[in-house]
């Protein structure tokens, strides 16, 4: 009975849906994301629409996520530079005080459109997310070692306390 339930109930969804490709969420690029990164490119597909093929005119305007529940200009930032260095995103125009928000495309899916964007079929290269090989080395974390600098002793830094007060505490 359950079965049959939920059967109808996935019957029942109709309308526009977002899909990524198996190929896209298992590729080095996409793993190594960030979680704000992979939220914001979920994002970007909610405004995609196949049926009138507006990839290349997604926008990540701050009004449009603020009602989707962003609240912070820098993750978006952060979020989206992300996903350009990893090649799943490109800026397809420039946006500024009287043209509007910026416009971007993922880069597994046609530009069927370019009427209104700065870069020309030639320039579109899709699948740029499959060119990363390895995930970026993280930062290392900051030394240990005393900076060269007056008034850091090494043994403020070093596991022995300081001369003279080497007695052993005592645990009760």
């Amino acid at each position: 009975m359950a079965e049959r339930k939920q059967k109808r109930l996935l019957e029942s969804i109709s309308g526009l849906y977002s899909g990524i490709p198996h190929a896209v969420l298992d590729c080095t690029a996409f793993k190594g994301l960030s979680y704000p990164a992979k939220a914001l490119l979920f994002e970007l597909m909610r405004q995609h629409n196949a049926l009138k093929g507006n990839n290349g005119h997604l926008h990540l305007s701050f009004s449009w996520l603020a009602n989707r529940g962003w609240k912070s200009r820098d993750v978006i930032q952060r979020a989206r530079d992300e996903l350009m260095r990893r090649g799943l995103l490109i800026q397809t125009r420039q946006g500024g005080l009287n043209i509007g928000a910026s416009r971007y495309a993922v880069t597994w899916i046609k530009i069927s459109n370019f009427v209104g964007l700065e870069i020309e079929s030639k320039d579109y290269h899709p699948g740029a997310w499959g060119f990363m090989d390895a995930l970026p080395i993280a930062q290392r974390n900051a030394s240990t070692s005393p900076p060269a600098s007056k008034g850091n002793t090494p043994s403020r830094y070093g596991p022995l306390p300081p001369a003279g007060k080497a007695e052993a505490l005592t645990v009760p």
